[in-house]
């Protein structure tokens, strides 16, 4: 079996992984969780029961930050997929068939008919290294979990947080960089591309997030708690940043006003918080002096600098690199942003055929217009009533006005018609 602090075999092997089918690798793995690797008979062995699962026993690791759990057997994928489905297992089950990869880290038992896999736990720090072992070929055994818990406490240190620190920061450069392209296109009003770079820039915020808390979880020294737990809440405040600006250069792009004014709002606090915070300290200025750590901020030109150099013309900063958000106004040259922008006046006016209302303003008519051409459609309805009326009048009166002679003439015409 392999030992303590000898490098762990690596492998890939097919996999079932929330019911589907896939690979795992561990050289893909190393460097980004602590893995714990297990071992075990076979599925459905004899150490599970109506109530759980032996390799059930390593579910308590799953909700962990920063771990990763594998489990091997000889069984197929397929073998493996009903016996997830079985014990709702969320733990990869890894199909190692031809007993190879057991064989490498020494836990095949070829005393017993069939050589079969022995039950074992093996811990993997960041570096690859074998940090814990276990094995037993009493098929009824389960590993205990507290010895399991306390290893992978123990490893870390200062060197595994400055590792993670320093992916984190990478990621965090890279945020800056696309969310200063997406300031640039928010303030032209390119709003398709904003919204694409916001969105990246959003996805690298919130991984450098995540690795500077792990950084931050990691560390022994004091001194580093401060500057990792600030880079933490910078990159936080600039992932909701980008999150709300995504959005409103979206509904911007699709001629929502109102709703991008409002999600462009919303970003203001997020903004406000990473403007009070100063900038992650640069990796290289942590420094190893003797086993004490210590910060030692270079005078040079830091990363930021370069990215506003990158971007920047006329010596201005690039694109709201200095994270300030200009408002956007609606006015008769954007179609894009007046379409679908009318208001309860401009449709009221509208509805009255714009009668004596201005519509050249993206805000529609005023109140005032809308009285204005009420009152003059009333009048002309008023003056129309008046003229039927007259006319009903006159037609009555041309009807009525007959003589008593005309009618004594009426009637002796009719006499001599007879």
């Amino acid at each position: 079996m392999v030992t303590l602090g000898e490098r762990a075999p690596s492998f890939e092997l097919p996999a079932v992984a929330g019911g589907d089918l896939d690979t795992r690798s561990l050289s893909d793995l190393l460097g980004e969780d602590v893995i714990v690797l297990m071992f075990y008979p076979a599925d459905f062995n004899p150490a599970c029961d109506e109530r759980g699962s032996d390799v059930g026993e390593l579910d308590v690791f799953t909700m962990q930050k920063d771990v990763t759990i594998l489990a091997v057997s000889p069984d197929s994928v397929y073998s493996h997929r009903a016996f997830a489905d079985r014990y709702d297992l969320k733990v990869p089950l890894l199909s190692d068939t031809r007993r190879e990869v057991a064989e490498r880290y020494g836990v095949v038992d070829d005393r017993e008919e069939g050589y079969l896999v022995q039950r074992a736990v093996f811990v993997i720090d960041l570096n690859g290294r074998i940090q814990y072992r276990w094995a037993t070929s009493d098929p009824h055994e389960l590993p205990e979990v507290e010895p399991i818990r306390v290893t992978i406490e123990a490893i870390g240190g200062d060197s595994t947080a400055l590792s993670r620190y320093r992916v984190g920061h990478a990621h965090y450069v890279e945020g800056r960089r696309a969310f200063t392209s997406a300031m640039d296109a928010f303030s032209d009003r390119e709003w398709m591309l904003a919204r694409s770079d916001f969105e990246r820039a959003r996805e690298e915020f919130e991984e450098a997030a995540e690795e500077f808390d792990t950084a931050y979880r990691f560390s022994e020294t004091a001194v580093l708690d401060e500057p990792f737990d600030r880079a933490k809440s910078k990159a936080n405040a600039l992932w909701q940043a980008a999150d709300w600006l995504a959005s409103a250069a979206d509904e911007f792009s699709s001629g929502n006003g109102q709703e991008g004014t409002a999600y462009r709002e919303d970003a203001e606090a997020p903004l406000e918080t990473a403007r009070d915070l100063e900038e992650p300290i640069d990796p290289d200025d942590i420094v190893d002096e003797g086993g004490e750590i210590v910060l030692q901020p270079e005078e040079d030109t830091s990363v930021m600098d370069e990215i506003r150099d990158e971007q920047a013309s006329d010596d201005e900063p690039a694109g709201g690199i200095d994270l300030e958000v200009e408002e956007v106004e609606i006015d008769d040259g954007d179609e894009v942003e007046a379409r679908g922008l009318e208001t309860d006046a401009g449709r009221r006016a509208r509805e009255y055929g714009g009668k004596g209302v201005e519509m050249g303003e993206a805000d529609g008519a005023g109140e005032d217009q809308i009285a204005e051409a009420v009152g003059d459609l009333d009048g002309e309805a008023a003056d129309d009533e008046q003229a039927e009326s007259d006319t009903k009048q006159s037609d009555e009166s041309d009807s009525s006005d007959i003589t008593d002679e005309e009618v004594a003439e009426i009637a002796a015409e009719l006499e001599d018609d007879e």
